[in-house]
């Protein structure tokens, strides 16, 4: 399939939903209108220098993995006078949405889901990509296996036939709840960085939490800095319930010295439980609980004043998930800019961004309790409302 489009992105695609925003961006739903066929479009103002660039090098990135298993499909990708923009598949609930309507999961899924995500680290990685945002909101379901996406503040590690340096002191890149140690510290990732945050991810989709969840700070560093220490002293072998692999999991990632090429067949070994090991595995999600209690039926019976209320608490509790956040990638900019500056542009072809859009929008607003519980409210417009443009959509 071709990876560019020459016609105008109006004969082409229309907008339906908003579906979130990722690691910078927004991500919409798009329908191709020759076809009828539903993809999952990012795009960014131009003016937005530095996240234009970014959305390049995500590109780049996806180039990178075009017809890889298991990751992102790129289908097109352009420009305008005012977006940039690529269209992609369109594919399941992520592991959040997955985590909410499921309540906790059972050993077996636990370590069906890692055993997946050690064999999508093991091909990225091999392709000289690290993802550093390793986190629920970044794996999703299709087809009964775990896919990886959002490569927004992904990197390669082998740059002209040499592994990365070692460097301290370039801010934090990812999301803190799930970063590496060395990851809070600053320090330039690595694969191993890619895996301790799986770590922390299956623990936290066993536990439902992590001890760390709600660390409040008025400034970031200090936040971060709270977040490591707890991280250095987490012993997860001390929590009676957590399936030992889990553990011994974490013992090992946390061994692995920075360019160190780590023993992915051990890893993904290490979660398979008297499986035929030469059989590609499913994802089977269960339940601790067979009485399913989705958190989004109790929704209805709160009142909008409540909501609004919840809203404006969401900025002094912690976002872990989409744009950049305070957790995610403010206090990255002085590594993000270096490496935008050295990293090589790409050219895309200039398209006319005029998207016929519908004439309903579903808008998604977020809402975090302090059991942090994510709810979601579906406020649809009226559907006498004339289509808007692009430009009142961003």
């Amino acid at each position: 399939m071709k990876c560019y489009d020459n016609k105008p992105a109006s004969q082409s695609y229309q907008f339906l939903d908003k579906l979130g925003e990722g690691s910078f961006g927004y991500i919409w739903k798009v329908k191709q209108i020759s076809t009828g066929q539903i993809y999952a479009c990012k795009l960014v103002k131009n003016s937005m220098k530095k996240e234009k660039t970014l959305l390049q090098r995500e590109i780049k990135i996806l180039h990178l993995l075009k017809g890889k298993k298991g990751f992102t499909q790129l289908i097109t990708s352009g420009q305008d006078h005012k977006n940039t923009y690529f269209i992609m598949n369109l594919l399941g609930d992520n592991l959040e949405q997955v985590r909410i309507k499921c309540g906790k999961l059972d050993t077996t899924t636990i370590l069906n889901m890692g055993q997946q995500m050690i064999l999508l680290l093991k091909e990225l990685h091999s392709s000289n990509i690290i993802h550093r945002d390793i986190k629920p909101e970044n794996f999703v379901v299709h087809q009964e296996k775990l896919h990886l996406i959002d490569f927004g503040l992904s990197k390669l590690f082998i740059q002209d036939g040499k592994h990365l340096e070692f460097r301290e002191n370039k801010g934090m890149i990812g999301t803190a709840r799930y970063a590496s140690i060395n990851a809070l510290k600053g320090n330039e990732q690595s694969r191993r960085d890619d895996l301790e945050s799986v770590g922390y991810l299956l623990i936290y989709l066993f536990m439902g939490t992590l001890p760390w969840n709600n660390i409040m700070a008025e400034d970031k560093n200090i936040k971060y800095y709270k977040i490591q220490r707890m991280k250095e002293a987490f012993k997860p072998e001390t929590y009676i319930n957590l399936p030992p692999e889990l553990p011994k999991y974490m013992e090992y990632v946390k061994r692995l010295k920075f360019d160190q090429k780590p023993d992915y067949d051990c890893l993904e070994n290490m979660f398979k439980k008297g499986e035929d090991f030469n059989r590609s595995p499913k994802l089977q999600i269960q339940q601790s609980h067979l009485q399913i209690k989705s958190n989004l039926l109790h929704l209805k019976s709160v009142e909008r004043a409540q909501c609004l209320t919840s809203r404006k608490s969401l900025n002094q509790l912690e976002n872990t998930s989409r744009r950049i956040t305070f957790e995610d990638l403010s206090s990255a900019g002085a590594d993000i800019i270096e490496e935008l500056d050295k990293d090589e542009g790409i050219t895309l072809k200039n398209l006319s961004v005029g998207i016929k859009q519908p004439q309903v929008i579903n808008r998604i607003n977020k809402v975090r309790t302090g059991s942090d519980q994510i709810f979601e409210i579906e406020n649809k417009l009226k559907s006498n409302q004339l289509p808007i443009s692009l430009k009142q959509l961003e």
